[in-house]
C-alpha cells in the first residue's frame, strides 16, 4: 500500500490539492532576505547591521539594495534576528555557482589579510594582544581556503567516527619502528 503525499507550498506549509503550486509569502521574503543579506555582507557589514536594514526596508524607512520583489508583503512588526541573518547568508552561499563562492572565498581572504598587515606593527613590537590576534586571523584564513592541517582522520565502518590525528601519529610511529626491529 502507497502512501499518498501530502502537497506542500514552498515554505513547506501544507496546501489545498485542489490549488496549484506556489510561492507563498513567506517564501518570497526568505528568498528576498537571502539575496539582500549576501549582497550586503560583500559590502562588509556585520550580521546586526544587516538585520537592522532589513526590518527598516520592511518598515518602509530604509531603501533596499536588492528590489523588493512587488507581490512581497511584509507582516507588521517584521523582526529578524542578527542569528536569521547569518541563516540567510549561509543559505544564500549554498545557492551560489562555485564561482560566485570563490569569489567570495577571495574576498574574505583579502580581508583578513588586511587584518594581518594591520596587526604587523603591534606585532613587531612583541604585543602578545597582536600577536594572538595575528594567529587567529591566520588560522580563520587556512580554514577559509582549505589548508589547515586535519585534526582527525575519518574511518568508514567504524563506531565512534574519527580518530584523533595524534592518535594516528603514534599508531604510525610504533608500525615503523617495530618494522626497524
Amino acid at each position: 500500500m502507497s502512501k499518498m503525499r501530502t502537497p506542500r507550498n514552498s515554505d513547506g506549509t501544507l496546501r489545498r490539492a485542489n490549488r496549484s503550486k506556489g510561492l507563498t509569502n513567506r517564501s518570497l521574503i526568505a528568498r528576498w532576505v537571502e539575496a539582500e543579506t549576501l549582497h550586503l555582507k560583500r559590502l562588509g557589514m556585520s550580521y546586526q547591521a544587516i538585520a537592522d536594514h532589513l526590518m527598516g526596508v520592511a518598515r518602509g524607512q530604509r531603501q533596499a539594495v536588492v528590489p523588493v520583489p512587488a507581490e512581497v508583503r511584509f507582516p507588521d512588526e517584521y523582526r529578524i534576528s542578527l542569528q536569521a541573518a547569518h541563516l540567510a547568508f549561509k543559505r544564500a552561499i549554498v545557492r551560489l555557482p562555485n564561482a560566485e563562492a570563490a569569489e567570495l572565498r577571495k574576498l574574505d581572504s583579502e580581508r583578513l589579510e588586511e587584518m594581518f598587515l594591520a596587526l604587523q606593527a603591534e606585532i613587531r613590537k612583541g604585543d602578545s594582544k597582536a600577536i594572538d590576534a595575528g594567529v587567529r586571523v591566520l588560522a580563520h584564513k587556512a580554514r577559509l581556503n582549505g589548508y589547515e592541517a586535519p585534526r582527525s582522520i575519518e574511518l568508514a565502518g567504524r563506531e565512534g567516527g574519527a580518530i584523533p590525528i595524534e592518535v594516528a601519529r603514534r599508531v604510525l610511529e610504533e608500525l615503523d619502528h617495530e618494522k626497524g626491529k
